[in-house]
């Protein structure tokens, strides 16, 4: 009489079977006013080294973190990255922040999404360092660490030595160096990745500056970028400055 395989064995090939199931997206988040390359080449390159299927660019409606009087409208800054990211057919624009009224917590973003994918997604969650060393001035950051993995971006050469400092004593197990560019390691469980992912000197204060200046910003964003800036007026010199 023939035996099947060890009952250890099929279990193993079940959970292989559903890891490559599932489906691995990542959520870049930011004001994106404007959205310009770096944010484009970050993106890419954290799909590239993390193998993810697609990448969704998650406008906020209002900073937490941000109180400016000069934020250019949701809807206006949502129609920014479509146009930013047309071209990339593993980038999403996503309004989910943008839809929902005040402030855009993380947290509220990450379980909606959670919520509306499914079971067979994991969700990258991508976050510069500088704001990672301000984590405790989060809304739920705990929840947050523990709804998703965590990738962790900053300049090459940058020290994340301080992280370890604000993270949770409980977390520590789960930092893994992702700097180098080194691919992601297969492992289970939630983990917090640290990629020192190519790095463009843009900004997007910068690029206002620029546009209120009267100066260019070809090859810093992309022409349908560039377009809708000049078609909608945006980032023009107020009244008051252009008097003075």
């Amino acid at each position: 009489m023939a035996c099947g395989p060890p009952v250890g064995r099929m279990r193993e090939r079940d959970q292989e079977v559903r890891q490559l199931a599932v489906k691995r997206i990542g959520v870049f988040g930011g004001t994106f006013d404007p959205p310009h390359l770096g944010h484009l080449l970050l993106a890419e390159t954290i799909r590239e080294q993390f193998k993810l299927d697609e990448v969704l660019f998650v406008p906020c409606n209002e900073p937490p973190h941000k109180d400016r009087e000069d934020l250019t409208t949701a809807t206006h800054r949502y129609a920014m990255v479509v146009a930013a990211t047309l071209h990339n057919p593993a980038f999403t624009p996503a309004a989910v922040e943008v839809n929902r009224p005040g402030k855009s917590y993380s947290i509220d973003t990450l379980r909606a999404l959670a919520a509306d994918y499914g079971p067979d997604v994991e969700l990258y969650f991508v976050a510069g360092l500088d704001s990672m060393l301000q984590i405790d001035s989060w809304h739920e950051p705990e929840a947050l660490l523990d709804s998703c993995h965590v990738v962790v971006v900053s300049r090459p050469g940058s020290s994340f030595e301080k992280l370890r400092d604000v993270l949770p004593e409980r977390c520590h197990e789960r930092i893994v160096d992702a700097s180098g560019g080194q691919e992601a390691v297969e492992t289970r469980g939630l983990r917090i990745y640290l990629s020192d992912a190519v790095y463009l000197a843009l900004s997007s204060t910068e690029l206002r500056q620029r546009v209120r200046s009267g100066l260019g910003i070809r090859y810093r964003v992309t022409p349908e970028v560039e377009r809708y800036i000049k078609s909608h007026e945006l980032y023009q010199a107020r009244a008051t400055e252009v008097a003075s």
